[in-house]
């Protein structure tokens, strides 16, 4: 039976880092993901995007997790900020993702372009959401196991496999969903995608980024904790906020400087405006816009 265990303190008697985290980098990521929360958080109130909640949620959850980060330079037998960090920095990411889902379904409704879509929008939202929900709870218990000792460790470490390969096989599949839908779209237009103001493509564009960056993360972190406490991704700290940080990060920055309420703002002034001649007359456009 494995001696590792925590006392009544929340310390260890193992080390929980195979390193001693940096305060610097955990501080700066604490700053960052802080300053994006409260842009987002301004957007959705001057926008009306309030299904940015869980968005803005997940901005805080990971300054949180790096808070924990930079807790844990001061003792890294210390069970707290060790669960802290791994589960905000776990459990913020379906957060981002979910209002990821959210937003394509917004945008298909937005656009008039239900036919469009392989499945109705609101059919894609609520299973993205339920599989979203279900790898927050998986990586939530998962990460929560990791500080009770070997063997919860590595039921922990499973748990938070099987949360990531979820969320890694729901975000190819609507990688593939936004794709047919653009495609199609492209093809026959409807009059509110027509509409000269409403540059539906570069919001498509750049959900795409997004969905890029977040599944690189989700891979990252899935190989990470499949290949265990003895690989070299779990042992060089710089690789978290290579490879997790900072893509989260900039999927924050990328929704901030495009973001989608700035489209659903367009349509919405588009549905009060008079449609012009040109608008009347919806040309189909190639799969590449032109």
């Amino acid at each position: 039976m494995s001696t590792h265990s925590l006392d009544s303190r929340g310390i260890a008697n193992f080390d929980l880092y195979p390193y001693v985290p940096s305060a610097a980098a955990g501080w700066t990521f604490v700053v960052l993901f802080g300053i994006v929360a409260v842009v987002h958080l301004a957007f959705m109130i001057t926008l009306r995007s309030w299904f940015f909640i869980p968005f803005i949620l997940g901005c805080i959850g990971e300054a949180g997790g790096y808070y924990g980060r930079a807790w844990s330079h001061q003792n890294i037998r210390n069970g707290t900020p060790y669960l802290i960090q791994m589960m905000l920095t776990l459990g913020s990411a379906p957060l981002l993702a979910g209002t990821v889902y959210m937003t394509l379904g917004r945008f298909i409704r937005g656009l008039d372009a239900e036919e469009h879509a392989p499945i109705s929008s609101r059919k894609i939202t609520k299973p993205y959401v339920f599989i979203d929900v279900a790898s927050f709870v998986c990586q939530i218990f998962g990460s929560a196991a990791q500080a009770s000792g070997a063997e919860g460790a590595r039921k922990g470490m499973l748990i938070v496999v099987g949360g990531l390969g979820i969320q890694l096989f729901a975000f190819v599949c609507f990688i593939g969903m936004g794709t047919i839908f653009h495609r199609k779209l492209n093809r026959e237009p409807t009059a509110t995608s027509s509409r000269p103001h409403v540059n539906w493509r570069r919001h498509m564009w750049t959900l795409y980024a997004v969905s890029t960056l977040i599944l690189v993360r989700t891979i990252f972190r899935f190989i990470e904790f499949a290949v265990g406490a003895d690989g070299s991704l779990y042992k060089t700290e710089a690789l978290i906020y290579v490879f997790d940080a900072s893509l989260l990060f900039a999927t924050t920055v990328c929704l901030a400087l495009v973001h989608p309420g700035m489209l659903l703002r367009s349509i919405r002034k588009a549905d009060v405006m008079p449609l012009s001649d040109n608008d009347k007359s919806v040309v189909p456009l190639n799969q590449y816009g032109e």
